[in-house]
């Protein structure tokens, strides 16, 4: 199971590996790997895929990794393949410029599309009003097992849910109905269409030798300076499978049949087996949800300020009509289901994901939005945004916040009182909001704070006529370069193996500088990445920590008790002692089984049951719109 996980990522990793400063490793290096060899058509047929000689495009096209692909050509016969100027697979993707056959097909282009924008504000409109007479069910009530929230927080500042990108999704389904778009246009993003609502221009200072919080500037070419920002969506390795072509989330399989709830997959595929790693230990995993938080972070729509139910009270059944939201897609729980039908739970809430604007100001298909930079640039530690990163700052000698309980250096205190649950007796502050979700990723944090504020006292000590802003960017600069090293050298070699890690060139260079850097490389996540490939690490988690105490017996603690709540880090050795326990204890088996701890009680606070990650896992893949695994 292992090797086939590895093999999928290991395909993934090829297209979005970046060094510092968005540097593509030994790409000149790599063999042609076969993401794809078919595809389906509007008709749900399948049509092979022939490699050409040469690069094989026409004169509008170009030859690119697919997920550079932001202008695709209509037509599942257009979607060939292709050698790179790297001697790497690609598809033939249209340049932007180049004739487009709905273009040719309307007489009436424009109007076409004013009509469209038109009627998607219309819609909307019509839509906020529905929920505004409804809005009492359909916001949470109480803190229950049902809600998500801890995973996923508002995309936007002041919970605003950017109505202009749904009203471009309403316009975007219109326009492709106005002019009878097939799915397989729809899927392509053959649009053409334009809009006023773009994501605003970056203007970045030439001068500025550190990187942006926010994954700004690092392309300083006039038209990249927000590749890769926070903000941007993840984008699709293949088209998506939308069951409209635009946003509708997959409901039918490619025989036409209606998809299995998520749930029920779960319960039946995916048991809790305890098989420990015979080499890995608990640590491996932890790190790899540290990285994880670093270069994705999905937020979930909200209504205002307030979570979104898409399940009656108590989880008895999934509301209906113009009592749910737009963006519910509840997961159904069968009455015999083996866990939850012992308390009556026959729906799991389940909110879509928020959508990003488009970068090139065009209708299209819905992408995800990403709060956090696509760069592995240590946002965990320092945050994706200027303002969250002067949050955590001191402003004396390059120094983060910290907080000294029992005289030991931990994490910041959060004094917010909706962070964490309501009897924990400490909540922490970070670059990522999710630094209290489970108390071992608490100390990964800690060992990185640590590690930027050893790193400014030696840069402070040595460089006493350094400014405090100087400290803090070179400290900041050389944790990044750390993080980097350990995730290439270290982590990824243990994910994919060394042997095909060194021989696809992800390994970084021993000496010297790499001069494989390409400033035409967009440097994206993947949904592919986010929505399915990177969830491998939950079958690794144990379900219970083995402390081994300094001077107290080994305790087990199980993993859902320390959900949302890190009272246990309030001991003096407790960092020593769960640093040690992470290494001694092995984690679980990539394989099909996931601990009950993270399918039956996540999140379960003080309830007798939680919600089940699996389940979630599938159902995020749906909201995704990820293809069948066949087509990878």
């Amino acid at each position: 199971m292992l090797k086939r996980w590895s093999s999928f990522l290991l395909r993934l990793v090829l297209v979005v590996s970046l060094p510092p400063g968005g540097h593509v490793l030994g790409e000149r290096k790599l063999q042609p790997v076969p993401a794809s060899r078919f595809s389906l058509d509007a008709s749900g047929q399948s049509w092979p895929h022939v490699r050409l000689s040469g690069s094989g495009c026409d004169q509008f096209e170009e030859c690119v990794p697919a997920a550079r692909c932001t202008v695709q050509t209509s037509g599942s016969a257009s979607l060939r393949p292709c050698i790179t100027e790297f001697n790497t697979d690609g598809i033939c993707c249209q340049r932007n410029g180049g004739p487009s056959r709905l273009q040719k097909r309307s007489h009436d282009f424009e109007t076409v599309s004013h009509n469209a924008i038109l009627e998607g504000h219309r819609e909307y409109a019509a839509t906020l009003k529905a929920i505004n007479e409804n809005r009492k069910f359909m916001t949470s009530k109480a803190e229950s097992a049902f809600h998500t929230h801890h995973f996923l927080q508002s995309a936007y500042p002041n919970g605003d849910t950017e109505d202009g990108i749904y009203e471009n999704i309403l316009a975007a389904k219109h326009f492709a109905d106005l002019t009878n778009m097939t799915l397989d246009e729809r899927q392509l993003g053959n649009f053409q269409a334009r809009t006023k609502r773009c994501l605003k221009p970056v203007r970045c200072d030439h001068r500025c030798p550190y990187r942006s919080f926010d994954g700004t500037c690092n392309n300083l070419h006039p038209d990249r300076t927000s590749w890769g920002a926070a903000g941007h969506p993840f984008e699709k390795l293949l088209p998506p499978a939308y069951e409209d072509g635009v946003w509708a989330a997959r409901t039918h399989s490619v025989t036409g049949r209606p998809l299995t709830s998520a749930r029920t997959i779960s319960a039946s595929l995916l048991p809790d087996i305890d098989r420990p790693h015979p080499q890995l230990n608990l640590l491996t995993m932890q790190f790899g949800q540290f990285i994880a938080h670093d270069f994705t972070r999905s937020s979930s729509i909200k209504l205002g300020d307030k979570d979104i139910e898409c399940c009656a009270e108590g989880g008895s059944h999934a509301l209906q009509g113009d009592q749910r939201h737009f963006a519910c897609l509840p997961i159904e729980v069968r009455p015999d289901d083996p866990f939850f039908s012992k308390f009556g739970v026959c729906c799991l809430n389940f909110v879509r994901l928020a959508l990003a604007g488009d970068p090139e100001c065009r209708l299209g298909y819905a992408k995800q939005l990403s709060k956090v930079t696509h760069f592995i640039d240590g946002s965990p530690i320092y945050g994706s945004n200027e303002e969250l990163a002067r949050s955590l700052r001191t402003f004396q000698k390059g120094q983060l916040r910290n907080s000294f309980p029992f005289g030991i250096e931990e994490l910041p205190l959060n004094q917010d009182p909706g962070v964490c649950e309501p009897w924990a007796q400490v909540c922490f502050e970070a670059g990522d909001d999710r630094v209290n979700q489970v108390v071992s990723l608490v100390q990964v944090q800690v060992l990185f704070l640590r590690e930027h504020n050893r790193v400014a006292g030696i840069l402070s000590h040595v460089n006493p006529h350094w400014s405090d802003e100087t400290v803090y960017q070179e400290a900041r600069k050389i944790v990044i370069a750390e993080l980097q090293r350990i995730v290439y050298n270290e982590y990824l070699p243990l994910v994919v193996g060394w042997d095909k890690a060194k021989q696809y060139g992800l390994l970084d260079v021993q000496d010297g500088y790499t001069e494989q850097y390409s400033s035409n490389i967009k440097p994206v996540v993947l949904s592919e990445v986010s929505g399915t490939a990177f969830r491998f690490g939950h079958s690794t988690v144990q379900g219970h920590f083995r402390i081994q105490h300094r001077h107290a017996p080994t305790e087990t603690v199980p993993l859902h008790r320390t959900f949302n709540d890190p009272s246990r880090v309030l001991t003096p050795t407790s960092f020593d002692d769960y640093l040690f326990s992470l290494g001694a204890q092995p984690q679980q088996q990539v394989d099909p089984s996931i601990t009950l701890g993270l399918t039956g009680f996540l999140f379960a606070a003080q309830n007798p049951f939680g919600s089940d990650l699996a389940s979630l896992n599938i159902q995020r893949g749906r909201d995704h719109a990820l293809r069948p695994y066949n087509d990878y």
